[in-house]
């Protein structure tokens, strides 16, 4: 076996795979319904449960008109589509709302939290090498990797090593710590299957969006450790 050809196939971005033009447009439509459909639930937490579910099922349905009468439309020539991670979070937490009574938040388990908090690190990380990447500023293009096997590999393997450490972890715990590798694994199986939004995994597992979220949550828990440090009283030794 020739080790060289085999890395230069493994690394190759010459002859990419890449969704059909239909598939594409069909995703523009469906992402954009389920991120501004789970947005419009979010900011519409005061009202009844029934007008809630409605008022966000009335925004999917306009989302999914085709042609330039859908917001998806003029936020796909702004923005693109957004990533899988993106849909498959808004959908998963679109889903437990609609099914509870409580009022619709994002409240969550300081166990599931901190579980979390390595695969936020990692989308944080990531988008900071992109935005390098498109600056110009990196000696290789870690974009144009996106495109290749050995980028899909590389994420698979960290999927797998982040299932084995958290759900180690997660043993005998109420909370299940195998959320983060079930999102990682769903989206990449997702990808696979259907090579959306645009044939890049690193378009598949973080958009700008969601990386702007993740900047947000990084300095609001910042935040919170320095006023909590700065208020509480010292330890008197």
């Amino acid at each position: 076996m020739n080790m060289s050809a085999f890395l230069n196939t493994l690394l190759s971005t010459e002859n990419p795979v890449l969704p059909s033009p239909t598939a594409m447009r069909v995703a523009l439509h469906l992402v954009w319904a389920i991120v501004l459909g789970s947005g419009t639930l979010l900011m519409a937490g005061k009202l009844a449960r029934p007008y809630r579910l409605g008022l966000s099922l009335l925004v999917m349905a306009w989302t999914l008109v085709p042609g330039n009468a859908s917001p998806a439309y003029w936020l796909g020539l702004a923005f693109q589509t957004p990533s899988l991670t993106s849909a498959v979070i808004c959908l998963t937490w679109f889903l437990s709302c609609a099914r509870r009574e409580a009022e619709p938040g994002i409240p969550m388990a300081p166990p599931l939290a901190r579980r979390l908090t390595m695969l936020g690190a990692t989308g944080f990380v990531l988008g900071w090498v992109l935005l390098l990447d498109t600056l110009a500023w990196l000696p290789v293009s870690v974009y144009a990797w996106g495109f290749g096997s050995a980028a899909l590999g590389a994420v698979a393997v960290f999927a797998t090593l982040l299932w084995v450490v958290a759900g180690t972890a997660g043993v005998n715990r109420k909370v299940p710590g195998l959320v983060g590798p079930l999102l990682m694994l769903c989206v990449l199986t997702l990808f696979v299957l259907t090579r959306l939004p645009t044939g890049n995994l690193w378009d598949a597992l973080i958009d700008p969006w969601l990386w702007i979220a993740l900047q947000v949550g990084w300095l609001i828990s910042v935040a919170r450790r320095w006023l909590a440090g700065k208020w509480l009283p010292a330890t008197r030794v």
